[in-house]
């Protein structure tokens, strides 16, 4: 853990980070608050914690008040161990009578137990054959570090600062988005005056420069925001239903409130989360926003820290959803909402609308420039310790398989991240240097209409495919209207949404209610002619979901992104759902899940993503393990998916052909090498870690690779025409247009659920990883949405739902 952070002197620490007080007084000789910590590294923690609280509140920080305050929401270990936390709060904040409200602490305190080598940001090595210390240390950074999560997302934070007490010594940690940067580990018994000295500047500091961000207002009890919140949240008669039905030109107002989108929102408005009013700042207009607790929130404190609100437009009084995200600053791409405005004026359908968009003040890193300061005095000074680069041979999943994760990204091993930030010109766009890892982010806010319904929450196979097929119209719509010609670069599960619309026929009369697909998540697209390989630097944010890529992109990271490999993502988004939620012959969905999805090796490896790879590149066919064969639905999604991979497989084909075409050839060596002493028996297949994978489905892969060696390299004609129905979207289009005309399609076909609740989750952004079982995952889920008992009405055959075919509900074949 040494290296996830940029050490600094105390004094250098204080200088940048702390106000210096120009009262501040000077101890008396022999003064020494901390006496009683003598022998704190013999004492339990507890003790530890008790006597430390004492001499905080020594008068050490004036109008500050070190207390215990519970456990924090969303922190699972606390409720477990029933761990008491502990932090510095204004005084005029703590009551008379328990415990303060975690909401308002300034600066957490963390205190530990003292061990060996447990500190998390020591740079000293420790003999640990068996790898416990290694564990340890990472509990303990987990800790403190989860701490920092909720905060962040809780308080508004641009940066916060943290006190660790291990033992005898303390740091003064700083968190941002982009890392953490650390105060040596002080004992504060033998020098009492530097831990004296910085409580006294914490003392002295207001909220900005304890990392609040000023340009979100604290809503409490008794101000008229927090009653126009609670209002707000109320049932009302004239909410509409979401289910897809016909409607009386009755039930539909000037502005309808679907049921789901108020339920979220009153949902939001948790007792034991804070609200605030957010500012918006798009130009020279500035909105306002009440929010409560995020609906979606990825649950790490490095990276985007995307939050996801059901916000109340404080000047309209409607329902929008805004997103709160720390933007890779460094990539000169476009944001977001500069996408969404083109997209909007170009009157491509079925994507956000944009109500206001930008970035938050002055706020960003600059983590990068802190790297390199402290990489360039590492051989200055014996206190500055600068971060490894990263190493590029390996990649990881990051994030929990919770439905409310954050996007699998190919991510550094996070020991290997190191920072600091503080505040810059977010117009600014920072550069990456090849030899460092840091990421620059500025702070972002986006406001859109539409409050959207997670893609699980499909009723049916039937509307799965026609939800996809909105989502793949509204990319082809972006990639050839001539004012966008875009990429999206992200096609997920997560960025493929449900939203209720009121739809008409061409005279304006038989409304009806439709659920359309919205594709969302722009901020990663790219124009369709740039042709460039990805720079090093900026390879690893442009990728999208690494479980929804295609195989092509993870096996060669530096490719271009092209229509061949969105269309790969599209079918990977229906693989995905169908799998978890409809009825098939495969009996261990989660095993089966987690395999096709959850693997990768890593870019240029065999089999790169597993049995995704094998699929996709070899057999062309999508099999089961129990019971042995090929995956069925017994219903038109069989005839929806293979078509599709059958031209995946050709598409492969063709590419390594033409690959293995292009390549140099060797030239012959004028004297030929001299044989190896011992030379191994040829090998058929290339060499693979076989204790990752399942005997019988590694048996059936190497038949397969076996096979395909045999066969002949050359593609057929057959083999051209299949892949070049991934040129463009025609073919798919026309595929899965032509597949929802099925009079095979029934409405009962999703695995039964017991959840009889409202959505999952109403968001522009997501993460589908729900049904995979998450061994590890750590955010709560949220509940699903009441399913119908029986099928709505047949709605009329002249209402639209797309440009290409009537939508109508399925009606049950006949035996």
């Amino acid at each position: 853990m040494a290296t996830s952070a940029v050490h600094l002197t105390t004094e250098e620490f204080c200088q940048e980070f702390l106000s210096h007080p120009s009262d501040y007084p000077t101890p008396g000789a022999g003064f020494n608050p901390f006496s009683a910590l003598q022998h704190a590294n013999k004492n339990s923690g507890n003790n530890v914690a008790e006597l430390i609280i004492a001499a905080v509140n020594s008068h050490l920080a004036p109008g500050s008040t070190a207390s215990a305050y519970g456990y924090l929401p969303e922190c699972s270990t606390d409720k477990a161990t029933q761990k008491t936390r502990s932090a510095l709060f204004r005084t005029h904040s703590i009551p008379t009578k328990g415990h303060p409200l975690w909401a308002d602490q300034i600066v957490p305190i963390h205190i530990q137990a003292h061990r060996r080598g447990i500190d998390p940001f020591e740079n000293a090595e420790q003999q640990d054959e068996y790898g416990e210390l290694r564990q340890a240390r990472k509990r303990v950074f987990e800790s403190i570090s989860a701490v920092a999560d909720v905060l962040f997302a809780a308080q508004q934070r641009v940066f916060l600062f943290t006190l660790l007490f291990i033992g005898r010594k303390f740091r003064l940690l700083r968190w941002d988005r982009a890392g953490v940067v650390t105060t040596p580990a002080t004992d504060y018994y033998e020098h009492p005056h530097l831990l004296c000295d910085i409580l006294w500047r914490i003392g002295q500091m207001d909220d900005d420069a304890l990392g609040f961000d000023p340009s979100a207002t604290r809503v409490l009890p008794g101000d008229i925001d927090f009653t126009r919140m609670d209002f707000a949240g109320l049932r009302s008669d004239t909410d509409l239903s979401y289910e897809e039905r016909r409607l009386e030109e009755s039930e539909i107002g000037p502005h309808p409130v679907f049921e789901y989108v108020r339920s979220l929102f009153r949902t939001s408005l948790s007792d034991d989360w804070p609200r605030y009013k957010l500012q918006v700042s798009d130009g020279k207009i500035e909105r306002a926003y009440l929010v409560g607790k995020p609906t979606f929130r990825a649950p790490d404190v490095f990276g985007r820290g995307t939050r996801g609100y059901v916000a109340y437009e404080c000047e309209t009084c409607r329902f929008v959803w805004l997103k709160d995200v720390w933007r890779a600053s460094y990539m000169i791409t476009e944001t977001e909402g500069q996408v969404l405005r083109k997209l909007n004026a170009a009157g491509v359908e079925n994507v956000p609308t944009l109500i206001c968009e930008g970035d938050v003040r002055d706020q960003a890193t600059i983590t990068a420039d802190w790297w390199k300061r402290a990489r360039a005095h590492a051989s200055a000074s014996p206190h500055v310790y600068p971060s490894s680069p990263p190493s590029s041979s390996s990649a990881t999943l990051v994030g929990t398989t919770s439905p409310t994760s954050k996007k699998r990204k190919m991510a550094v091993d996070p020991e290997r991240a190191s920072t600091t930030s503080k505040h810059r010109n977010p117009r600014r766009r920072g550069t990456l240097s090849s030899d460092c890892p840091l990421r620059q982010h500025s702070h972002y806010r986006i406001v859109v209409e539409e409050v959207c319904m997670a893609l699980k929450n499909f009723k049916y196979g039937g509307q799965l495919v026609a939800l996809v097929l909105d989502c793949l119209l509204a990319h082809r719509q972006a990639a050839t209207h001539p004012e966008t010609r875009i990429l999206h670069c992200d096609i997920s599960g997560g960025n493929i949404l449900i939203y209720p619309k009121i739809k008409r026929d061409r005279e304006g009369k038989d409304p009806a209610l439709i659920w359309t697909g919205i594709l969302t998540d722009w901020e990663l697209s790219k124009s369709v002619d740039a042709q460039e390989a990805a720079s090093k630097a900026t390879q690893v944010d442009r990728m999208g979901t690494l479980q929804f890529m295609s195989v092509n992109l993870l096996t060669h990271i530096n490719k271009p992104v092209t229509i061949a490999d969105e269309l790969e993502s599209f079918f990977h988004v229906l693989v995905y759902y169908a799998v978890s939620n409809l009825r098939s012959n495969c009996t261990g969905i989660a095993s089966w899940i987690d395999n096709f999805f959850h693997n990768y090796a890593g870019p240029e490896r065999m089999l790169t993503c597993g049995p995704k790879s094998v699929i996709m590149e070899m057999t062309g066919s999508l099999e089961t393990r129990s019971p042995p064969g090929p995956l069925l639905f017994y219903s038109p999604m069989d005839n929806v998916l293979a078509p599709i991979l059958t031209s995946l497989r050709a598409h492969y084909k063709v590419m390594a052909y033409e690959r293995a075409k292009a390549a140099p050839r060797r030239t012959r060596p004028r004297t030929p090498p001299p044989p190896p002493p011992d030379p191994a028996p040829p090998r058929l297949l290339p060499e693979i870690d076989e204790s990752k994978y399942n005997p019988e489905d590694l048996a059936r892969w190497k038949a397969s690779l076996k096979a395909g060696i045999v066969d002949d390299f050359t593609p057929t004609p057959e083999d051209r025409e299949l892949a070049a129905n991934l040129v463009d979207h025609k073919f798919m289009l026309n595929h899965l247009s032509d597949a929802l005309g099925s009079r095979y399609w029934q409405g009962d076909d999703r695995i039964p659920t017991t959840k009889d609740s409202e959505p999952a989750s109403c968001c522009v952004s997501g993460s589908p990883f729900e049904a995979a079982a998450p061994r590890d995952a750590k955010r709560q889920r949220m509940s699903e949405p009441e399913r119908n008992v029986s099928l709505p009405a047949r709605l009329h055959p002249s209402t639209r739902r797309t440009q290409i075919r009537t939508r109508t509900h399925p009606l049950r074949a006949r035996r």
